[in-house]
């Protein structure tokens, strides 16, 4: 029996789930096995995520911050918060990348 669960919080993820789909403003941005994406997110949005789990090794009194404000769905961006300009002019597509797809010109590579 499948179940979806929604968070933000990538720890519970990495505890709870099999699979993953990363959203950014309502699009996948990345979608993969979780524990692909847990240990090594392509998309930048999936990586400040992850960069914002707090860990017992870390001793820094803040967790790390993805920049920005979350957009109003009404006023959806042309592009992440790393949007490049080829964002504006070509909307990234989720493309195949091993067991994973990745919506993001920075990873066309």
């Amino acid at each position: 029996m499948a179940v979806m669960l929604i968070t933000h919080d990538m720890g519970v993820i990495a505890e709870a789930a099999d699979r993953v789909a990363v959203l950014y403003a309502g699009r996948i941005a990345e979608i993969g096995p979780a524990r692909d994406i847990v240990h090594n997110p392509f998309h930048p949005y999936a990586r400040g995520l992850m960069g914002a789990v707090p860990t017992l090794a870390q001793n820094a009194g803040r967790l790390a911050q993805i920049p920005g404000a979350m957009p109003r769905l009404s006023e959806l961006p042309p592009g992440c918060p790393h949007a490049v300009a080829r964002c504006r002019l070509d909307r990234p597509e989720p493309l195949r990348r091993g067991a994973r797809a990745v919506a993001c010109h920075l990873t066309d590579r």
